[in-house]
Order: C-alpha cells, then structure tokens, then sequence
C-alpha cells in the first residue's frame, strides 16, 4: 500500500512545465500623432514644435517639456564672436562623452543655404544619457545646441518608441528652422 501511495505521488508531482519567473515590465506610452505650431522666439529664430510641449525660455535658452513623454529637450543659444572652432570643439567634446554607452551614432546634417541654416543631429543608440544630440548655426553669430533627456534611468529599448517621436519632432524643428 505505501508504495502505490508513493507511486501516485511520484507521478502527479512531476511535470513537464517549468516556471519561469515574471519578466520586468515598463510603462507603456500612448503615443498620439503630432500637431506642429510655429513657435516664434523674441531670440532671432523660429521653428515649427509639436503643439504638446510646454515651453520655458530664459535668457534664449530653451526648456522645451514634454510631459506625457517625461522628456525635456534643452536648447542653449550661444553667440560665435570669433570663437567658432572652440565652440564647435566643445560641442565634439560632449558629443564623445556621450556615446561612451552607445552601441551606434548615426549622424546627418542639414543644409539651407537659402536661409543659412547648417545644422547636425547625433542619434545615439545604447543607454546613453542623452538619445539625441544637435546645433544649428548659421556659422557667422549664432550657436544652437539641442539636447534631449528622459527624466528615467537610460533604457534604450523601452524609451525607442518615445525617442522615435521626439527625434521626428526635432528634425521637423530643423528643416523648419529660420533666423529673423
């Protein structure tokens, strides 16, 4: 008798699932589809911004907040007096710290002779603090630099499909770009 007992419980206790353990799971965004403004500034420039953002400007420098994707965007102005080289070299600079934890940078320049707009965009792929890296200059007076953040930890792939639309709405802020 105890060893049908035993027998019953040898073969109802094995199975051939095994238990896996619950994978982490992230805050999924709601993406919705963009609707662009032209945002003029009293800085000598405008731009074409996704009507979404909340904006914070002081002394030309810009805080562009996107709320629903806890996003900031900063952009500095800085006027070239001669110091056209140094500056850009700066900006080479934090480019190189930055990609420190990327896996690829991706870069692509925009040119408007017409309108005097030169402008480069890093896009970093990896944990790195700042996905997107940019300036825009007309290469005489004035230095633009963009930097986006996720106020999260860096998390490449489940920050992708955020980084995805702000990246569409900072190139629509470059090929939109004028100086007054």
């Amino acid at each position: 008798m105890k060893h049908i007992f035993f027998l019953f419980l040898f073969l109802f206790s094995c199975s051939n699932h095994t238990i896996i353990p619950k994978p982490k799971a992230f805050f999924y965004n709601e993406l919705s589809v963009p609707s662009y403004v032209n945002y003029i500034t009293d800085c000598g420039y405008s731009f074409f911004i996704n009507s979404n953002n909340e904006i914070d400007l002081e002394n030309c420098n810009m805080k562009i907040k996107n709320s629903s994707l806890n996003s900031t965007l900063y952009l500095s102005k800085i006027n070239i007096q001669n110091n056209f080289s140094l500056i850009d070299s700066d900006f080479s600079k934090k480019i190189n710290e930055n990609s420190k934890n990327a896996f690829v940078v991706n870069v692509s320049e925009y040119n408007d002779l017409e309108n005097k707009v030169f402008a480069k965009y890093f896009s970093f792929i990896g944990d790195a603090p700042s996905n997107t890296r940019f300036y825009i200059t007309d290469s005489i007076s004035v230095y633009l630099t963009g930097s986006l953040y996720f106020d999260s930890k860096p998390n490449y792939d489940s920050l992708l499909p955020s980084i995805h639309l702000l990246n569409n709405d900072i190139r629509k802020m470059i090929q939109t770009f004028k100086w007054k």
